[in-house]
């Protein structure tokens, strides 16, 4: 214990006689860097009677060694953060006080000088105090607008998820899924799955701005018909003499088949019903793509493989399958009406213009692809409000203008028929429902010239 006592004293006269011999040798150079001598350095000091200063050993701060060197690098980094930001702080503070005293020596506050600044400093602290709280709030948006996008989702899904399928379009679907179905008369017909795929695959999208006319040698006008016969089976007969023809699909424009889901009684889902024109239409990627056609465009599809009859044979499936092109365009729907001169409701000029580029933009793609025939119908006449007789007109008029007569050697068509289905009235079997097929046959079996419609004839 003495021993110790005695070391500390030991260790306490010599740190006292270091920092005398420290302070004496400090004093002693700075009296003769001024020329002085040491005894008058001595006299000096002890005329100003200075104490040596005495340094204890708990006021030495020693650095301490540490093992942990991601510790100490972590410190170091967050050292030089605070440090980064002290130094932004009062780079930003000096800013402020610049544009405080540019705004208080300007014009435009020299009425109240400090009132723009005051205001927005204001503004500025009340943001920072309440900074956690609007973090909050923001937050709390975001997630009220995604819940409200997941629900209004699923209701939308549950709103607008597919129809149940009829028991027709069932066997359709289930036909094509397994590649095989059987027959009215029992027998098993597999269809090669690359032949079936290889139209689908080869389907075309036209907007109607890259259709143009095919010139060549003068040819026969076509024959003109208009019969009482469903549209797919009028083309096979065609083929059957020799005939190369493409089909008309009156095609909704938004939805692909319209109700064909529900064995709807449009053509456009009998079509559906009857080949495989759901796989070209109405499944992606080609569904994303078509959809919604343009106005003056349509859809070529080449090759689709016919498995049923029509509907006045029960839609049976048939001994053999067919191939048959098709070419789905959409029709006007609800287009505007106006009267005429006799008190009649006619197509408004612009939809009257609509429609003859319609009927330019079908012909010309048949004719592109080689088609020497085509099997059109009472394009959106009945449910689609589209007036019969007008329609009629404008479809006569564009055929004799531009496909008769060998007009600038433009290629033509052997025929065009206009398959249209007489409905019946179930109360009266001699009238007509929508005299649709009346009066396409009586105005394209007229022997005299189409009257001019007032209207521009726009192409």
């Amino acid at each position: 214990m003495l021993q110790q006592q005695d070391l500390e004293k030991q260790e306490r006269q010599d740190l006292h006689n270091t920092s005398t011999l420290y302070h004496s040798n400090h004093l002693t150079y700075a009296a003769t860097s001024n020329g002085l001598s040491p005894h008058h350095h001595v006299a000096t000091h002890h005329h100003h009677s200075l104490k040596p200063i005495t340094i204890r050993t708990s006021s030495i701060d020693l650095p301490t060694v540490t093992n942990d060197h991601a510790q100490s690098r972590v410190s170091r980094l967050l050292r030089r953060g605070s440090r980064i930001v002290s130094r932004l702080v009062v780079k930003v503070k000096r800013h402020h006080r610049r544009m405080t005293r540019y705004t208080s020596s300007s014009n435009f506050n020299s009425i109240s000088p400090p009132l723009s600044s005051k205001f927005l400093s204001r503004s500025f602290r009340r943001i920072e105090n309440r900074w956690s709280l609007i973090r909050i709030l923001l937050v709390s948006l975001i997630l009220l607008y995604l819940v409200t996008r997941l629900v209004l989702s699923t209701l939308s899904w549950g709103f607008t998820r597919p129809a149940p399928l009829g028991p027709r379009m069932a066997e359709t679907l289930q036909a094509f899924e397994q590649l095989q179905y059987t027959s009215a008369h029992g027998s098993l017909v597999i269809m090669d799955k690359s032949k079936l795929f290889s139209g689908v695959k080869r389907a075309k999208l036209y907007d109607g701005s890259r259709i143009r006319r095919q010139i060549m040698d003068a040819q026969d006008d076509p024959i003109i018909r208009v019969v009482n016969e469903d549209c797919l089976d009028e083309a096979l007969r065609l083929k059957k003499r020799g005939r190369k023809p493409i089909v008309l699909d009156m095609a909704n424009r938004v939805y692909p088949g319209g109700d064909y889901r529900q064995d709807g009684a449009t053509q456009e889902a009998g079509l559906f019903r009857r080949t495989n024109l759901y796989q070209c239409l109405d499944m992606e990627p080609r569904r994303g793509t078509f959809y919604p056609i343009p106005s003056q465009g349509g859809v070529y599809c080449p090759n689709m493989i016919v498995i049923r009859k029509s509907e006045k044979d029960n839609n049976e499936f048939l001994e053999r399958p067919e191939w048959m092109s098709i070419l789905a365009m959409p029709p006007l729907r609800n287009p505007p009406l106006v009267k005429n001169e006799n008190d009649e409701m006619v197509l408004a000029d612009r939809a009257a213009i609509l429609v003859r580029k319609k009927i330019q933009a079908m012909f010309r793609i048949a004719l592109e692809n080689g088609y020497d025939s085509i099997v059109l119908s009472a394009f959106g006449c009945g449910r689609l409000h589209n007036p019969p007789e007008e329609m009629a007109q404008i479809f006569k008029e564009v055929i004799k203008t531009f496909y008769m007569g060998g007009i600038k050697k433009g290629r033509t068509f052997k025929e065009i028929v206009f398959a249209i289905t007489s409905y019946q009235d179930p109360d009266d079997p001699n009238v007509d429902e929508y005299l649709n097929f009346k009066t396409f046959k009586d105005v394209m079996e007229r022997e005299d010239e189409p009257e001019p419609l007032d209207r521009p004839f726009a192409m």
